[in-house]
């Protein structure tokens, strides 16, 4: 519904009243199913290693199996410049420094022998030169095979803020202290690998659902002597090859575009077994990220951050649409010789874990405000009707899939709006709108803002904006206190 000054009133359940029902746009008619694209993360460094910025899509080709595909889509996502501080009333998801996510573990449960001053000396070294801790997270796998939080996520539906002073720059006491409880535990019985591979991948997933709260490329280091990829099971009575289950892990890390940093840990510097190196590499190559041999915590969590920080972010569409499982090689290269990339060296062929409208889901339940899809939102009280409030935000159009003019009225560019209350839950289902042909065709030019007309209900305390594309598997939020 459009009024006189182009205003769409939501005519929704918002905060548990139900004023009418939703005014969505008219139905487009059937589509033709979407056709499957893939992203890939791509770090670009020169021979310091210090992030290459400025880079084009034409300073690239992508081949997949070795034949050129074209790249559909294409944007720098680490350093960028600080923008303009929002206005009064007005709020952005990239008003601050893009801090890269790293979450740091440190496993005792694949640890022949745990040499803990060497680790918490270089992880509390590497960490507290640190000029900010956002974004930064530190877990213990232990004995038992349990994630033991030394600085955790922030649980869904909390309140997020950058921290007045770096938690890391007195690291070392804490580790120590923490260590010399865990390694007391009585250990699950390593003799069966099954089990102690099983605590190790669970551990894994678990971690990487949290990680995919945020959007975005995302770092996991993890300290370990790692996981035999082949191994004999007293239980089964039979030797049993973990491949396609590690194959399977590093592909839903990769889809969650969390790229995985090992850090082999030795015994007393023995090199690692041939099929543990084995077992790394099934995994950081599927990825994007890297493995290191011996003792380099600290230079493995450097290097991360690094890599996130000179990360450009493309995807395309592959040349067989078939998820049939298959493995397909992938490599970039740069016109620049000199630009070192660090990126996935191929993908299995299988259906993405969740659909975009569970990103924005996701997004409506994260503790974080999604950035990827930069946001500007304001608000102001309806002149009119006491209860609405108006909303006029603004979409980066750099970071929406480009559609051929014929396609713009694509229907997959979607506007939703969650209320939460002074608990910080959600009271009711969120509002979920499509935008039209012409008001994509305004986002992708910049010359215009979405205006919508919410009514609001006494109880609400924030209201949380929510922009993502379908097709591409991109979404942003930002976050509106509601003072009345």
């Amino acid at each position: 519904m459009k009024t006189g000054d182009d205003m769409r009133l939501l005519l929704v359940m918002l905060g548990g009243l139900l004023l009418s029902p939703i005014a969505f746009p008219a139905e487009r008619g059937t589509r033709e199913p979407l056709a499957r694209l893939s992203k890939l993360n791509v770090a670009a460094l020169d021979a310091q290693g210090q992030p290459v910025t400025g880079l084009s899509a034409a300073d690239f080709q992508l081949f997949e199996d070795g034949k050129p595909r074209d790249i559909a889509f294409f944007r720098f996502t680490g350093d960028r410049p600080l923008l303009p501080q929002p206005g009064p009333h007005e709020y952005s998801n990239r008003a601050g420094a893009a801090q890269p996510v790293t979450v740091i573990l440190i496993d005792l449960l694949n640890q022949a022998v745990m040499n803990g001053s060497i680790v918490t000396g270089e992880v509390a070294e590497a960490l507290k030169h640190l000029e900010s801790s956002d974004g930064l997270y530190l877990y213990i796998l232990t004995p038992r095979g349990e994630l033991y939080p030394i600085h955790p996520f922030p649980k869904t539906g909390a309140e997020v803020a950058p921290a007045a002073e770096p938690w890391t720059r007195d690291l070392a006491p804490t580790l120590q202290a923490a260590l010399k409880d865990l390694v007391h535990l009585k250990p699950v019985d390593n003799r069966e690998i099954k089990v102690t591979f099983e605590l190790t991948v669970n551990a894994l997933r678990d971690l990487g659902s949290q990680m995919a709260q945020i959007s975005g490329r995302k770092n996991l280091v993890w300290l370990t002597q790692g996981l035999p990829i082949t191994g004999y099971s007293i239980a089964a009575q039979m030797r049993l090859d973990f491949t396609k289950p590690l194959q399977g892990l590093g592909q839903e890390l990769e889809q969650a575009q969390i790229a995985l940093y090992t850090v082999e840990q030795s015994a007393s510097g023995a090199p690692i077994q041939p099929e543990r190196a084995q077992a790394f590499e099934t995994r950081t190559g599927i990825t994007g990220g890297r493995e290191s041999s011996g003792d380099r915590a600290g230079k493995a969590i450097q290097q991360a951050i690094a890599d996130s920080r000179a990360n450009y972010e493309m995807a395309y569409y592959p040349a067989s649409q078939k998820l049939d499982g298959r493995y397909h090689k992938l490599r970039v290269v740069c016109g620049n010789k000199d630009v070192h990339l660090q990126t996935t060296l191929g993908f299995y062929a299988v259906a993405p874990p969740v659909s975009p409208a569970s990103l924005a889901e996701t997004a409506a339940g994260s503790p974080f405000d999604a950035t990827g899809i930069r946001l500007r939102a304001s608000i102001s009280p309806d002149p009119v009707y006491a209860r609405n409030m108006r909303f006029e935000i603004h979409v980066d159009p750099a970071d929406l899939l480009p559609r051929p003019a014929p396609d713009h009225d694509s229907g997959n560019v979607f506007v939703m709006f969650a209320a939460y209350d002074e608990a910080l839950k959600q009271p009711s289902r969120p509002i979920v709108d499509s935008l039209t042909a012409e008001e994509f065709e305004a986002a992708t030019h910049g010359e215009a803002g979405l205006r919508y007309a919410v009514p609001i209900e006494p109880a609400i305390r924030k209201v949380r904006v929510i922009v993502y594309d379908a097709e591409l598997g991109a979404v942003g939020s930002v976050t509106v206190p509601i003072q009345r």
